[in-house]
């Protein structure tokens, strides 16, 4: 994905955070879908999580298998592909075009990494994690599982955001 792919994804998460006067960190995914339009459904028939337009609203569907952290980023990455991939709220065109869609989360395509950043944005934007790292770090010392703890996602997530941010080295 190429810089500017990356900075727009980043802008549109920032954008609907603001909008919608969604809370960093935010405590219950669940309720932000709702505010949004959605609902969440547990199926075990998807291996992680899936996307559908439903009438004017959309179901985001996660699989119960995963564990509270993965669940929030399925959910926030399914939120990716509703608005990049599919235009709610972004693109009416796209959006009317979606009818029998669902976006899966399977894969490593284009799509999958752009729902990926989404979902890093949207649950750790730049800037909050800029100021968290801060507040954590020991000189040059950075335990990524505070910054974790504090976004509620795991010490992966946590670490790949910021090396991709350019914060934390590879």
């Amino acid at each position: 994905m190429d810089i500017s792919t990356r900075r727009m994804i980043n802008s549109l998460a920032e954008d609907i955070l603001n909008v919608y006067d969604i809370s960093v960190p935010i405590q219950n995914i669940g309720d932000i879908v709702e505010i949004l339009g959605g609902t969440i459904q547990k199926e075990t028939s998807f291996s992680d999580g899936a996307v559908e337009k439903e009438g004017d609203g959309f179901r985001i569907i996660v699989s119960p298998y995963q564990d509270e952290k993965r669940e929030r980023f399925t959910i926030a990455h399914e939120l990716g592909h509703l608005f990049l991939h599919m235009g709610y709220r972004t693109n009416k065109e796209l959006w009317a075009r979606q009818e029998n869609n669902i976006y899966h989360r399977i894969g490593s395509s284009e799509k999958e990494y752009q729902a990926n950043e989404f979902a890093a944005a949207f649950l750790m934007p730049a800037s909050e994690y800029l100021t968290v790292l801060k507040r954590i770090a020991d000189g040059n010392v950075v335990d990524t599982s505070k910054i974790a703890e504090y976004f509620n996602v795991s010490v992966e997530a946590a670490s790949n955001r910021g090396k991709f941010l350019g914060y934390l080295r590879w």
